[in-house]
């Protein structure tokens, strides 16, 4: 009866064990998140505009800068949009801000800077994209003369 009983939980054991050893393949899950990315860069540096030429009987003469500075932009969500503003009001002259080249989105025009947030570029939609900046600084002879620092941003928003 021993020796019975020995085979049998023997032929168990090896049964139970074989059965546990024997997978040929196993799995798991392996979970990606992607969160949400909205992402915009300045690059060029900062830009000095100086109004100083006129012809006699007329305004100051307005100047710009095409050359210095680019904005790019990387968004993975849908129905965005561009704005830029002033960190305060802008005084003793006029800023306007075109976003020349705009690829990945819809460039809204010349944009007179304030320290609003008003649309630049729009129908921005899961897409990388960049423009080229170009500022025009202008002045009337009544606004006198001023030097004055502006601190320009631009956000990537719901649109």
């Amino acid at each position: 009866m021993r020796r019975v009983s020995f085979t049998l939980c023997l032929v168990l054991f090896l049964g139970l064990t074989g059965s546990a050893l024997a997978a040929s393949s196993d799995s798991h899950d392996v979970t990606v998140t992607v969160s949400a990315i909205n992402e915009v860069a300045v690059s060029g540096g900062n830009i000095t505009l100086t109004i100083n030429t006129a012809t006699a009987g007329s305004e100051p003469d307005a100047v710009t800068d095409s050359t210095s500075t680019d904005l790019a932009w990387t968004t993975n969500e849908s129905t965005k949009k561009i704005t830029v503003a002033a960190g305060a009001a802008i005084t003793g002259a006029t800023l306007k801000v075109t976003a020349a080249n705009a690829t990945g989105g819809t460039a809204t025009g010349q944009v007179t800077v304030t320290d609003t947030a008003q649309d630049f570029v729009t129908g921005i939609s899961t897409t990388t994209g960049g423009c080229d900046l170009s500022y025009e600084a202008s002045a009337t002879a009544s606004q006198g003369t001023s030097s004055n620092t502006h601190t320009i941003t631009y956000t990537i928003t719901a649109g």
